[in-house]
């Protein structure tokens, strides 16, 4: 007896259950458009120029009447090439473009609809190729597809229609707001050689590249660059930049096989040892790092939107990765350096710190707050005191510093609200000052790391400390007299550092 691995026809309604996006099942028709345009570039090429035409892949959805529609210009398939590309599972003849394992058309129609139809008319030949498929009674057993011929068609023609209906899923707004955005990115070589007019609902897709928004050097170049590695006979290729002014959405790397990205904006790759923690944090590497990198030759998954890493092909990327854009990289993240003549931050992050802070200082919002009223002396005296007598009553200071014959008491506290100040100091006699300092104020959010923190609090204390040392030992608190005095104290971490060299 013979035992054999049998797989029913009904498999075909699992497949609605794949882990499909909406915009990714989309792409497998695209995919075959574009990779149909590819394998016939030449003869396309040649009649698109007498038509006027270019490769023209056009998607709308119907939700009311609930139709999916994929058309294209393509060369269009013969009846056998519409044979074969209903066999489940059988690979195309080219496995190296976007068509792969010869399941996408079907497996995405699946995730759709349960009911399609596919109507196709190859370029030089005068038959139109009809065939509807009804997945329910497939599952049944009856898998004979209603299959029609149409003769008489113009030779010149050449086309595919897809339509997808009895939908397992509605598109909503926000899914279909993210099926363009997605679809522009996706494609985004294809619009960059002019390949490719993709439409979706009717409207043209186009893709705005990052390369104008990237920083300019001092000597007037983009911080732009290519790199190439290998990985085990694969060759990785791509570029890495800084973006002048950016956002947590735009960073990152964007994945691209066969010169469609299979993940990227808005979604993109953040490998941990350039990125930091998984997917990154909210620093200005993940904010203004960004590339694309070209990962031909590597296993893809099945709804082609992630790569399946195979042994230590993750491991040696990401590494060489980092090799490659390292030094992009270290421009983009707040750093110390050993000597203390050259510490500090660098020409990019000054000039990052200062665009970000152009926006914010000619903001309408701090126009509102310019036109708050001042309070009364008095009636800041009376906020002050009431912050110190939450914290102190309630908790011990974080740590208390003697400096020379004055002791500093620094509070670092949570009871305090959003709305209270950011810090606040109180000398309830002349040998002692308490530092308040609110960590429920939003600014404190907005600090990157433990050297933010730190950097906030030496403020804090130091305005304390020189509103202090104006009063008691210059008996007057001016403007000047404090900027003279607090300038004094913010030389103290770089004394230190002098004197730590060996």
């Amino acid at each position: 007896m013979t035992l054999k691995l049998q797989i029913g026809l009904d498999t075909i309604t699992s497949y609605r259950r794949l882990a499909y996006t909406a915009w990714h099942a989309i792409a497998e028709f695209v995919d075959n458009s574009t990779q149909a345009y590819f394998n016939n570039k030449t003869i396309l090429d040649e009649v698109y120029a007498k038509e006027g035409e270019m490769l023209t892949v056009s998607i709308t959805y119907e939700r009311e009447s609930g139709v999916l529609r994929i058309v294209d210009n393509a060369i269009g398939m013969s009846y056998e090439e519409l044979e074969y590309a209903l066999h489940i599972a059988r690979p195309p003849q080219n496995t190296s473009g976007r068509s792969k394992y010869g399941m996408g058309l079907k497996t995405a129609a699946c995730w759709i609809g349960n009911r399609w139809v596919i109507r196709t008319k190859k370029l030089g030949e005068t038959v139109e190729h009809v065939a509807a498929i009804d997945v329910n009674e497939i599952a049944e057993g009856r898998n004979d597809l209603n299959y029609r011929a149409i003769t008489n068609k113009s030779a010149d023609s050449h086309y595919t229609i897809i339509e997808i209906t009895q939908h397992n899923r509605e598109f909503h707004g926000r899914t279909l707001g993210k099926i363009r955005n997605y679809l522009r990115s996706m494609y985004r070589v294809d619009f960059r050689n002019g390949v490719l007019k993709l439409e979706w609902q009717g409207s043209a897709l186009a893709w705005d590249d990052f390369y104008q928004r990237l920083l300019v050097s001092a000597d007037g170049e983009r911080y732009y660059k290519t790199f190439e590695f290998d990985v085990h006979g694969n060759q990785v290729t791509g570029w890495v930049g800084i973006l002048e002014k950016g956002t947590r959405a735009d960073a990152g790397f964007s994945i691209l096989q066969c010169d469609r990205v299979i993940r990227g904006w808005p979604d993109s790759w953040r490998p941990t040892v350039i990125y930091g923690q998984e997917q990154g944090s909210n620093d200005l590497v993940n904010q203004r790092l960004l590339g694309e990198i070209n990962l031909d030759g590597f296993e893809v998954s099945h709804t082609k939107d992630d790569i399946l890493w195979l042994d230590d092909q993750e491991e040696i990327v990401e590494k060489k990765l980092l090799e490659a854009c390292r030094d992009y990289r270290e421009y983009a993240i707040k750093r110390r350096k050993a000597s203390f003549d050259s510490r500090g931050p660098s020409d990019l992050e000054v000039k990052t710190a200062i665009l970000e802070f152009q926006q914010e200082i000619t903001s309408p919002e701090l126009v509102d707050q310019m036109n708050w009223a001042v309070p009364s002396q008095e009636a800041a005296i009376k906020e002050v005191e009431r912050l110190s007598e939450v914290v102190t009553s309630k908790s011990a200071p974080e740590f208390s510093a003697q400096i020379d014959s004055l002791l500093v008491k620094i509070y670092v506290s949570r009871d305090l609200s959003p709305t209270d100040l950011y810090f606040a100091s109180e000398s309830p006699d002349p040998s002692t000052i308490s530092v308040i300092v609110n960590m429920s104020h939003p600014h404190f959010s907005k600090l990157a790391g433990s050297e933010g923190v730190l950097n906030f609090l030496r403020h804090c204390t130091y305005d304390a400390i020189a509103e202090w040392q104006a009063m008691n030992r210059a008996a007057r608190i001016d403007p000047d007299t404090i900027k003279i005095l607090k300038d004094r104290l913010l030389r103290v971490p770089l004394e230190i550092e002098r004197h730590n060299l060996p």
